[in-house]
């Protein structure tokens, strides 16, 4: 089954329309992503609210089908994902989006007064730049400085591929000068303020200015090894420089502080035209039998429990009561990551009208993802950084001495901080949710001694003096982490190749594979970035930051 939750429909651009071009013949046959602009929001308030409502566009099934797999981080039942019909996700929704900055960028330029659009830009730009970032991250090369101006016209529908380090060097340029430009405090009060229109960050400039940080942060961990002056630049000016960064760890029930330190779409909090079935997009890969139906690996079991025993009495990591649930037995029984042992019940997260209760699938043999935030599409977080990553990268950053001297002992403190941060982000989650799909009964609650317990486990707590297993948990920590945000724990896989796993390493899934469109379409181009490679030998080729 074939599962599109949204591909965004071709429109025949801004420019057409105030320019009375016409269509040739074959207009919506050419390469419908390059070509595309919101017509329906053309204001830099509008278009900056598809941006936003747009900042995690992408078939969640490739998620649960292809990302967690290959990360190690769940078992599941399907053996084979047809990648054709979901790699094309980010894609499709991406060059739209690109086409309304470019867009976005001139109605500021040609406004009677830009520099009241300061802000506006920056927030643009902090958003583009993290979208085009994934880009490279999942492709490899991308069109990108020739692509989005289609509304110029049909000379500007098949772009060039643009150098991948190019890209990155050009974003990461970028990124600095928006949080550099964002006007702040007092100074905000000469900005253009976008109203309800600013739906990720309500208009909070303090937080997109650590947005922008925390994406920059990420980006100069990520290409370390290959642009090492760069990096070390990035990492200086932020950690060395004690430039903002999220660092709260502690959000109690308060959602709105949350999300300003863990940055992400939360789907009840967007305004403007979502999507149909954009909320559900979630649950409907968890639950769709055809490309996952997952469960609790061996391999996360080994990270959570200190022991096998099924009554769960070894588990230590208090994130694992938000995270999971046992099988209908009440027992805590992983799925081996290998697919030696299957499961009796294809189908735990029934689609229904009226949701059947948890652990009512009468064969299902394993434990699997908790059924609440499965179901949870009003409020489930789709999270692009969140706060405790970015403590991971200044505890592995202490750890290399990259770009700053090494110190174990910071190192350590940011290590416990991203833990701290994890569980405190989940259960604040669970405690702020309200919706008829969590009851009271149901939901979770954090112990008082439960983050001081997890974190003098053996299995987390640095040991002194041994750097090497100190620098495997925290690699293994972020890894864990970022369940939820499969992209980056794959991200983590590649760049580290220090992930925990139960089953032999793999090197098929190293980048995603072009959309079939671009061979027929921008096929000149394509010939130049592929080499003409089908897509298994696509997927074996690196990205430009892996070792």
């Amino acid at each position: 089954m074939q599962i599109q939750h949204k591909i965004i429909q071709g429109m025949l651009g801004l420019t057409m329309i105030i320019t009375g071009v016409s269509c040739t013949k074959d207009f919506k046959d050419l390469n419908t992503p390059y070509k595309d602009v919101s017509v329906s929001t053309a204001s830099p308030a509008g278009l900056f609210n598809n941006l936003a409502s747009h900042a995690t566009d992408e078939d969640y099934t490739l998620y649960t089908g292809l990302f967690m797999p290959i990360t190690n981080q769940m078992g599941t039942q399907n053996v084979v994902i047809n990648t054709t019909n979901y790699t094309r996700s980010y894609w499709n929704n991406y060059y739209p989006d690109l086409a309304d900055y470019k867009l976005l960028l001139k109605l500021v330029a040609a406004s009677p007064s830009p520099a009241s659009y300061d802000n506006v830009k920056s927030m643009a730009t902090i958003l583009m730049g993290y979208k085009t970032l994934q880009m490279l991250d999942r492709y490899g090369s991308i069109p990108y400085s020739e692509a989005g101006i289609g509304s110029e016209g049909p000379s500007k529908y098949r772009p060039a591929y643009d150098d991948q380090a190019t890209v990155y060097k050009s974003v990461l340029a970028d990124l600095e000068t928006a949080v550099n430009t964002m006007k702040t405090g007092g100074a905000a009060s000469s900005q253009v303020s976008i109203g309800a229109n600013e739906s990720l960050l309500n208009n909070d400039y303090n937080a997109w200015v650590k947005f922008g940080n925390a994406i920059r942060l990420r980006y100069a961990v990520r290409l370390y090894l290959k642009e090492q002056a760069l990096a070390s630049a990035i990492i200086a000016d932020i950690v060395g420089g004690n430039k903002p960064l999220p660092n709260d760890m502690s959000y109690g029930n308060d959602q709105i502080n949350m999300r300003k330190n863990n940055f992400g779409t939360y789907p009840k909090l967007l305004t403007g035209n979502l999507p149909s079935g954009w909320g559900d997009r979630f649950f409907y890969a968890f639950r769709e039998k055809s490309v996952s139906s997952i469960r609790l690996s061996d391999n996360v079991w080994n990270q959570i429990s200190s022991s096998n025993a099924d009554d769960g009495s070894g588990i230590f990591d208090p994130r694992s009561a938000v995270w999971f649930m046992p099988n209908n037995f009440g027992k805590w029984v992983p799925q081996k990551q290998d697919k030696s042992q299957q499961e009796g019940e294809t189908n735990i997260y029934v689609n229904a009208d009226v949701p059947l209760a948890p652990n009512t699938a009468p064969d299902n043999k394993f434990a699997g993802f908790n059924w609440y935030i499965m179901r949870d599409w009003q409020q489930f977080p789709y999270i692009l950084i969140s706060e405790a990553d970015v403590h991971f990268l200044k505890s592995e950053i202490y750890a290399k001495g990259m770009g700053v001297a090494a110190d174990w002992a910071k190192a350590e403190v940011e290590y416990k901080a991203g833990l701290t941060s994890s569980v405190n982000y989940w259960y604040s989650y669970v405690a702020s949710n309200s919706g008829s799909i969590w009851p009271a009964a149901n939901r979770p609650t954090l112990a008082p001694t439960a983050i001081a317990t997890f974190l003098a486990n053996p299995k987390v707590a640095f040991v002194p003096a041994d750097n090497t297993g100190n620098l495997q948990k925290i690699i293994t920590q972020a890894w864990l982490a970022a369940i939820f945000e499969a992209p980056e724990a794959w991200a983590i896989v590649r760049r580290t190749g220090m992930t925990p796993r139960t089953i032999p390493a793999t090197t098929k899934y190293n980048k995603l594979p072009y959309p079939t469109d671009e061979e027929t379409n921008n096929r000149e181009n394509w010939l130049k970035a592929s080499g003409g490679a089908d897509p298994d030998a696509e997927m074996l080729k690196k990205v430009y930051w892996m070792p």
